[in-house]
């Protein structure tokens, strides 16, 4: 969708915002980049591909989100930076080495986001057309180091494993709209349950 409707200050608005965003690509910092992320969205509208540019231009360095990083020893971790007016969600997730998600959906949302240390490995199925059916993979890959992803329940359902030995991953999400919480499904019968995400 486009980021702003007609209007002679909503249009000078738009060309601020672009120029803002072409002088500072490649260089924000992460307290920048907030302020880019609120800027856009308080459009009337914001993009997928406004929001991958935005992710691009994130210059990340771990002294940069190091004060946001938390890892634990029984699952991976999700900590919102910025809660973005209601309109979006910041979050910093930190995975261990075999630590991963349970097959989720995304309800009427977007999610849009950046690898920076490691590697996640991410599974989409197809949404179950009922219940008690097997879910059918879709297709799989693997996110390394300043890739960006995105998902929504049109693309699909999908799984997200730090399948490293080793090494520990870290990630940067933006949600948009919000939400509390996701369903989570079984891969053998598509059954579902609520799950409401946690956040430290």
């Amino acid at each position: 969708g486009r980021l702003l409707t007609g209007g002679s200050f909503k249009l000078s608005y738009y060309n601020e915002y672009k120029s803002y965003l072409r002088s500072r690509m490649g260089s924000l910092s992460l307290s920048e980049l907030k302020s880019a992320l609120s800027k856009a969205f308080s459009a009337d509208s914001c993009s997928v591909k406004q929001i991958k540019q935005l992710l691009e231009a994130y210059n990340h360095q771990l002294r940069d989100y190091k004060e946001h990083c938390h890892f634990d020893d029984n699952n991976y971790t999700r900590k919102i930076i910025d809660r973005g007016n209601d309109k979006y969600n910041l979050a910093l997730m930190c995975w261990r080495p075999g630590q991963g998600t349970p097959i989720h959906d995304h309800p009427e949302a977007e999610c849009v986001l950046k690898v920076l240390e490691g590697s996640i490995c991410e599974v989409q199925y197809y949404l179950p057309s009922g219940e008690n059916q097997k879910l059918k993979e879709k297709c799989r890959g693997e996110a390394r180091e300043n890739d960006i992803c995105h998902i929504n329940d049109d693309i699909g359902i999908h799984q997200m494993n730090n399948d490293s030995d080793t090494d520990v991953c870290v990630t940067l999400h933006v949600y948009f709209p919000p939400y509390k919480t996701v369903n989570a499904y079984c891969e053998r019968t598509g059954t579902t349950n609520t799950l409401v995400l946690n956040s430290t």
